[in-house]
């Protein structure tokens, strides 16, 4: 039996053997253990939530030219005009969407490009108009047929009320404007303050819980220092 292991033995023997004050003391050292943990998963997850997010949205922006100058029609280049409605305090996105040809971009999420007067949405959105109590959105919806759902490339999140339509006609008169492709990256880094108050945030968050693990390790500590001593003494 290698040392590390007597050693994890002897503390569990311990642990086991302080009687009440020794399990109390080992399930708050846990518990303190498991909320640090879940503290640094949780702070060292959101970095990538917020970068994913950023992803998908940056994916379904449409592309620009370097030059600013808006691409020709083509076989593959779409219409696109954004368009939106508030319903009980939630905002609804989406896009009206016009191919100029027979093999035409596509955002994520979608496989096709909707037909004029059909539309696509996500998930929630599609819950929202199934809810019988939803008659007023139902209405403003109701002449666009819906085809299918947005998948899961395409949206922000899945709780994210999006949708696309499309639309005919539907030219520059119309606001709309053309695109070649998707992905236009306009993000910007993020700033270091920002950077140094999500630092600050971790440390204040994990204190109380260094705090909550030391007092925990001290509980019933008399006890525990004495059986060292008696086992120094007996070792000598």
């Amino acid at each position: 039996m290698s040392a590390w292991t007597r050693d994890l033995a002897m503390g569990i023997r311990f642990a086991a053997g302080g009687g009440r004050e020794g399990w109390i003391r080992t399930i708050l050292t846990a518990v303190g253990v498991g909320l640090g943990v879940a503290l640094l998963l949780g702070a060292a997850s959101v970095p990538n939530m917020l970068q994913n997010r950023d992803d998908r949205s940056v994916a379904r922006t449409p592309a620009t030219a370097m030059d600013g100058k808006p691409p020709k029609a083509d076989d593959t280049t779409i219409l696109v005009r954004d368009t939106g409605t508030e319903f009980h305090g939630r905002t609804l996105t989406g896009r009206f969407l016009k191919a100029d040809g027979d093999h035409p971009v596509l955002p994520p999420g979608l496989d096709k490009i909707p037909a004029p007067g059909e539309m696509v949405v996500s998930p929630a959105l599609r819950d929202l108009l199934d809810d019988p109590s939803n008659t007023l959105l139902k209405e403003r919806f109701g002449k666009y047929r819906q085809t299918g759902t947005i998948g899961e490339a395409g949206l922000m999140s899945p709780l994210e009320l999006y949708y696309y339509v499309g639309a005919d006609p539907l030219t520059s008169a119309h606001g709309a404007h053309r695109v070649a492709g998707f992905g236009q990256d306009d993000s910007l880094p993020l700033d270091p303050f920002l950077m140094a108050l999500v630092v600050l945030i971790c440390v204040v968050l994990l204190t109380p819980v260094a705090i909550f693990i030391g007092t925990a390790v001290r509980f019933g500590g008399d006890r525990r220092d004495r059986r060292l001593a008696a086992l120094r003494l007996v070792g000598a």
